[in-house]
């Protein structure tokens, strides 16, 4: 069963976000400067995000579920709601 563990801010330059999963592992993702759903609230920038990463190799990503920048951005930046720990809870909830 795979969970989200923790996030906090990413060690990584131009990276935001370093996510810990209850399998070992850490992904970095976002931009460190970018601004998201989760600051702007924004539903059409949210849509025109969705539109444009929504394809190809990042769609399979996010489809599969398979944990990557692709999946964690798409669901905690630019997910359902504003509010990142909903995001963060609709995820983990959908990997289980």
């Amino acid at each position: 069963m795979l969970k989200i563990e923790e996030i906090e801010k990413s060690p990584i330059k131009n990276k935001r976000f370093r996510v810990f999963l209850s399998n070992g592992k850490h992904y970095d993702f976002g931009l460190d400067n970018g601004k998201t759903y989760i600051d702007h609230h924004d539903e059409i920038k949210r849509k025109n995000y969705w539109s444009r990463h929504y394809t190809g190799r990042e769609k399979k990503l996010i489809d599969d579920l398979t944990p990557s920048p692709a999946l964690f951005s798409a669901y905690i930046l630019w997910g359902n709601h504003t509010d990142i720990d909903k995001n963060i809870d609709e995820l983990n909830s959908v990997l289980n």
